[in-house]
């Protein structure tokens, strides 16, 4: 048989010589170049460390949520039990109750739908009771609101009221901590929270 071979090791040595001859003069990286990496890795990781660690931003985050929550629960209320609900806005806190009381007496507090609020460090120093629909606002966040009010109501068809005024012309309430700014809005007329 012409060009077969018969030596058994005459195939694989071939394969051998082909594949030193591919990869001759590449021994890997140089040392620099693995200096430079590990240099860089470092500082994305600094980086990154720092920026998962800073609870700020996950605060501001958690606090707009919840805030949206109470307000929505509290025309939901307002509708389902055909009567008022007032939000009240404390100055690290806001909460539900159905009277409009600064400091809300225990049998006019709207419950928690669970059963009891988030129980964090800041709502227990802001608020007085777990099953209140209150909640606290962390020390790290910043709040204010797009106008002086301390209270506001929903009526039994889920339309926002101002306490002191005729019409309720809207509100935003804007949270912020660390370079994170978060808003919270109530539509005039309607309610919508957004």
């Amino acid at each position: 048989m012409a060009g077969v071979h018969s030596h058994p090791n005459c195939a694989s040595s071939h394969g051998r010589l082909r594949y030193h001859r591919r990869f001759a003069g590449r021994h890997g990286f140089t040392m620099v170049e693995l200096i430079i990496v590990i240099v860089l890795v470092g500082i994305l990781s600094a980086l990154a460390i720092t920026r998962f660690f800073d609870r700020t931003v996950y605060d501001t985050e958690a606090a707009t949520e919840q805030l949206r929550t109470i307000l929505r629960y509290g025309q939901k209320v307002a509708i389902a039990q055909h009567r008022n609900v007032f939000v009240i806005l404390g100055p690290n806190s806001a909460a539900l109750c159905f009277a409009n009381e600064a400091n809300c007496a225990a049998a006019n507090q709207v419950q928690a739908p669970s059963g009891q609020n988030s129980d964090s460090a800041a709502t227990r120093a802001a608020c007085n009771a777990r099953t209140w629909m209150c909640e606290g606002r962390p020390n790290n966040v910043a709040g204010a609101a797009s106008r002086n009010i301390t209270a506001f109501g929903f009526n039994a068809l889920g339309q926002p009221f101002d306490i002191n005024a005729t019409t309720f012309g809207g509100l935003t309430i804007t949270l912020s901590g660390s370079g994170n700014t978060r808003t919270v809005g109530v539509a005039p007329e309607t309610g919508y929270v957004f």
